[in-house]
């Protein structure tokens, strides 16, 4: 097991935080495409969207962390694939059908995918 400095683990902390945000903001997406009440579906994918890119900067950061353990390595590596869904987004972000869709069968089963992968990797470093 990789042994991380206090900053480290903080940064961990934050990061496993965050993805849990990002997982329970993709909930209320889905939901909002059925229930009309959720008003504030597409504001909170743009929010999903842009906090891929602070994702990606702080990937950087623990792939250099976790350079000697393979495993978690390439499961942070495997964002990749999220991210190729996302880019599927383009030019279809007001075509609420597509968007639905792209959403429903593509991007947020990546990211649970993924999500479920290296989440319980990573929470280990932040439990004292």
């Amino acid at each position: 097991m990789t042994t991380l400095t206090e900053d480290q683990v903080q940064l961990v902390r934050e990061y496993t935080t965050m993805l849990q945000n990002i997982n329970e903001a993709f909930e209320y997406v889905v939901a909002s495409f059925s229930d009309y009440s959720k008003t504030e579906g597409d504001l909170v994918l743009s929010d999903i969207l842009s906090s891929f890119v602070q994702l990606i900067q702080v990937n950087d950061d623990l792939t250099s962390i976790y350079h000697e353990n393979m495993e978690v390595k390439n499961t942070i590596l495997g964002f990749k694939e999220v991210i190729a869904e996302a880019e599927k987004l383009d030019g279809i972000f007001e075509k609420s059908q597509e968007k639905q869709e792209v959403v429903q069968q593509l991007l947020y089963p990546a990211y649970k995918k993924w999500f479920d992968s290296i989440y319980p990797q990573l929470v280990v470093y932040t439990q004292v």
